[in-house]
């Protein structure tokens, strides 16, 4: 072999490393699971991460529902885990964190990685959905006052409105995974404020008055045992799981009348326009003196992920998370692929909030399946103009026109808010687990002996 051929290998062989780039970082990222997000390994926006930053992004998927059971497990595993994201129902506060403290990286400020901009700031916490076939199969319609909806319900119950000669109609359902979903938390507002998000104080001058130990208070849940003593409310509803409210309300069999929820979404599938057509919102009842009131609710942040203190990779944790927060990756994380899924909006139309546009949103995604975003897990920051701004697509089946049609409805009766009562938690327990015993007829609501023993316990 001679020289000139070594020597021209040598530098073939040199040329070839030149070329050659160095692999990019792995970060390590657990994530909670999301039926809304098709595959975490292929998905658009961590594809996008993955370029801004220049990491390589391997993701775990979190099965747990419980985020202490998995912080547990991880904690006392050996598990290379550089950042944990929370979401989806999967949420952590700042006081369980206080638990780990040696495993995680505070002196980056766990505050510091928050999801904060994934919905309104601020807004109507609770709204009612009528079946609008069943009223119409009836010639009923849509209630305004709390004796009109006893009356909607009954027919709901014995008119057979699903047409399959069974008596298998709910006429009103619920769970137990949040007010939002309580059909007594929202018919209570048509007697008197009630804010069970603020331990059902009065706001502003009354924030200091104790709503829930009101004459007013008093008729409203006597109202709603009435209804519940009559079949009119599903006793399942005051229990069962969100999914098994989706399941029900999303049935061929089309069994439910009427129901609450915050978002339309969270109950009606994705994809299933058929059934979303079905229900329309009602606007705040009227009580017996004329009382309507809608539940004013703070969008508070949330923990959106961690650094765990075993992550050799700190820095590029750290440059993912602040990543994240930006305002062009916060638009991917809540709108999907800027030019596909939604636009920019000239500002020419009112949103579907009542403000000025900034967002045309083509394709819906927000609780449907797809593979653009994460649906809400990990830290975002969407500037509020744009979460107020969406502006109708011009499709009907749209939730975010949905939902943002039924709160303009709702807006006339939210409280203006200059002051708020603090939570207090066990003041809270002690009414919800009243609440439901009152409601259920396991403690008469009409026994004054009952009903100050209900308010001594709420003093102590």
């Amino acid at each position: 072999m001679s020289r000139r051929f070594l020597s021209c290998l040598m530098i073939l062989l040199l040329l070839a490393g030149c070329g050659r780039t160095a692999e990019p970082p792995v970060l390590h990222v657990a994530l909670p699971w999301s039926d809304y997000v098709t595959d975490v390994n292929s998905n658009y926006y961590i594809r996008y991460l993955e370029q801004r930053t220049g990491l390589k992004l391997e993701c775990t998927l979190i099965r747990h529902r419980r985020s202490e059971e998995y912080l547990d497990a991880l904690f006392s595993s050996e598990a290379d885990i550089d950042v944990v994201m929370f979401g989806n129902g999967f949420q952590v506060t700042r006081e369980e964190l206080e638990a780990y403290g040696d495993a995680l990286v505070t002196d980056q400020g766990v505050d510091h990685y928050i999801n904060s901009g994934s919905v309104r700031r601020s807004g109507v916490g609770q709204i009612l959905w009528i079946n609008s076939r069943w009223l119409m199969k009836l010639g009923l319609s849509i209630p305004s006052t709390t004796g009109e909806l006893r009356d909607v319900l009954r027919a709901f119950r014995d008119g057979d409105p699903n047409g399959n000669g069974l008596a298998d109609e709910i006429p009103f359902t619920g769970c137990g995974e949040g007010y939002a979903w309580s059909p007594a938390e929202f018919l209570l507002n048509s007697f008197v404020y009630n804010d069970p998000y603020h331990s059902r104080y009065g706001v502003n001058d009354e924030a200091d008055t104790l709503m829930a130990g009101t004459d007013a208070f008093r008729e409203g849940l006597s109202y709603v045992h009435d209804l519940y003593a009559e079949g009119l409310i599903d006793p399942a509803g005051l229990s069962m799981s969100g999914q098994e409210l989706c399941e029900l309300v999303n049935s061929p069999a089309d069994l439910v009348g009427a129901f609450t929820t915050a978002s339309i979404s969270d109950v009606i599938y994705p994809g299933n326009p058929e059934i979303l057509a079905k229900y329309v919102h009602v606007a705040p009842l009227a009580g017996p003196d004329g009382t309507r009131n809608a539940l004013y609710v703070e969008n508070t942040p949330s923990i959106g992920a961690i650094i765990t203190a075993r992550s050799t990779k700190k820095k590029e944790a750290a440059l993912l998370l602040e990543t994240m927060l930006e305002e062009e990756a916060s638009l991917i994380a809540r709108f999907g692929e800027e030019g596909v899924d939604w636009d920019f909006s000239e500002g020419t139309d009112v949103s579907v909030y009542g403000g000025p546009s900034t967002i045309v949103t083509r394709n819906y995604l927000w609780n449907t399946v797809q593979n653009k975003h994460l649906n809400g897990i990990g830290p975002m920051n969407v500037p509020e103009r744009y979460i107020e701004g969406v502006t109708w697509n011009g499709i009907n089946s749209d939730t975010e026109y949905i939902n943002g049609h039924a709160e303009m409805s709702y807006q006339t009766y939210l409280p203006v808010i200059n002051r708020l009562h603090e939570r207090d938690q066990k003041l809270s327990e002690k009414t919800d687990a009243w609440l439901i015993r009152f409601i259920r007829g396991e403690k008469d609501i009409r026994s004054d002996r009952i009903w100050h023993e209900y308010l001594d316990e709420l003093a102590h």
